[in-house]
């Protein structure tokens, strides 16, 4: 019986030397794509709304609305860079 138990342990151990499978890591490519996509989007919106208004079939407000619209999306951007910058900057002050 004690042999069995033993055996047990040994196998156990030698688990614990055979590496891990690697984690999936999903690509941040399909989100960033998205995100670029949208803030165009947004921008376009904004073109559209002031040449509507500047042919006279659009409003004020529209166009401010899409302006308020285009300068959050460029703020939500110029964050996310900052973000980015700061991340980078710190894997390179990681010791190697």
């Amino acid at each position: 019986m004690s042999d069995l138990s033993a055996l047990g342990a040994l196998n156990g151990y030698a688990q614990i030397g055979k590496p891990a499978a690697p984690a999936k890591t999903q690509s941040a490519e399909p989100a960033a794509k998205q995100a670029a996509e949208s803030f165009a989007q947004v921008f376009d919106q904004a073109d559209e709304a002031v040449a509507q208004l500047a042919k006279g079939e659009g409003t004020a407000q529209a166009v401010v609305e899409a302006m308020a619209q285009a300068e959050l999306a460029l703020d939500a951007a110029v964050t996310i860079r900052d973000r980015v910058v700061e991340a980078y900057q710190e894997i390179l002050r990681m010791p190697v």
